[in-house]
């Protein structure tokens, strides 16, 4: 066990670790976080363990002071697999940003991935995605889709309908965000681009700061299974944080790096998920709350951006109508969380 360095994050915590035991280069740095996660973290480490016969790995979990037993399952799981396992516990909780800071900058591999505790991934993920960024250098990350799960493991549908595409700054802007962050596998190289500051930040905000360091990719394949709702879930349990630091998100972009049209687009499309949740919870005042903000920020101005916010329900609201009339094997509409 050793103490952190004094210059690599303000809070105090401990690394549990056996450095003689430990894989010497790791092609990839898992970063797990995990609080409150005791029913799920095992089959999440599992689903990591699955990949090192592909890629050689590290795994790091930030264990963030849960009131459950997920602290004695990740060390647990550190005693059995002590050449790939390292977990950082601290004697509070310090929330996800400094937990994820933490192990961030503890991480030796040459690819970071991304997985929060209550997800988990299917065998092959790891090294699919390390040969696409072998493959295209100038990209900064690549994703999976993922399928979605409720907190017993049924299935629920898919993460978003999009293939195997690209997406640069502007284009995740325009349409929001609809990647899947427990996907995500990007180089360690980039890895400064991420916050490495206190302040809570949602996973939309590390997306558009990977974009600027080059395209991110996603394939269409659902790689990752992504569990809905679960115990300590920001979006189940302060979607109005949420939609605060989404927002906070957007207005990070440098105004030089994307046009007006990114922007009002990006704007607009935030409106219109604003809007969907208004009807969804029949809570009015949301968009009174919003729509002045985001007028005043668009750079078309309130009637312009109205429209485009009308053109995004439009859009969307079709897309969910075709959606009702596919079905999956057994009959049932297939779900999908976010549609681009």
């Amino acid at each position: 066990m050793k103490e952190s360095p004094e210059n690599a994050a303000p809070e105090s915590y401990l690394e549990v670790s056996d450095t003689t035991l430990l894989i010497e280069n790791p092609v990839v740095s898992v970063l797990m976080l995990a609080y409150n996660h005791g029913p799920y973290l095992a089959q999440a480490i599992e689903g990591v363990l699955t990949q090192q016969t592909d890629t050689p790995i590290e795994l790091l979990i930030g264990e963030d002071c849960s009131p459950d037993n997920t602290r004695e399952i990740a060390l647990r799981y550190q005693h059995e697999h002590p050449q790939i396992i390292r977990v950082f516990v601290g004697d509070k909780n310090v929330g996800p940003s400094l937990n994820h800071r933490r192990i961030l900058l503890a991480a030796r591999g040459e690819f970071h991935a991304y997985l929060d505790g209550d997800d988990y991934w299917l065998p092959g993920k790891l090294a699919r995605q390390v040969e696409y960024l072998r493959k295209n250098p100038s990209c900064a990350a690549v994703y999976t889709n993922a399928l979605a799960v409720d907190q017993d493991g049924n299935n629920i549908g898919i993460f978003n309908d999009v293939g195997n595409e690209r997406f640069d700054l502007g284009a995740l802007l325009r349409r929001g965000n609809f990647l899947n962050n427990s996907s995500v596998v990007y180089r360690a190289a980039s890895h400064n681009a991420l916050p490495r500051i206190s302040v809570p930040a949602i996973d939309y905000r590390g997306h558009l700061l990977l974009a600027r360091t080059g395209f991110l990719a996603q394939i269409s394949e659902p790689l990752t299974i992504y569990r809905v709702g679960s115990i300590g879930s920001m979006i189940a349990l302060d979607n109005n944080r949420v939609r605060q630091l989404y927002w906070e998100a957007i207005m990070s972009v440098p105004r030089e790096l994307i046009t007006d049209r990114d922007l009002a687009y990006g704007i607009a499309d935030f409106l219109r998920r604003v809007i969907f949740r208004m009807l969804r919870l029949r809570h009015f005042s949301l968009l009174r709350e919003w729509a002045p903000k985001a007028f005043a920020a668009s750079p078309y101005g309130a009637i312009r951006t109205g429209l485009l916010v009308a053109s995004s329900v439009i859009r969307i609201a079709y897309k969910e109508l075709i959606g009702r009339v596919r079905k999956d094997a057994q009959g049932r509409p297939i779900k999908v969380l976010y549609r681009r």
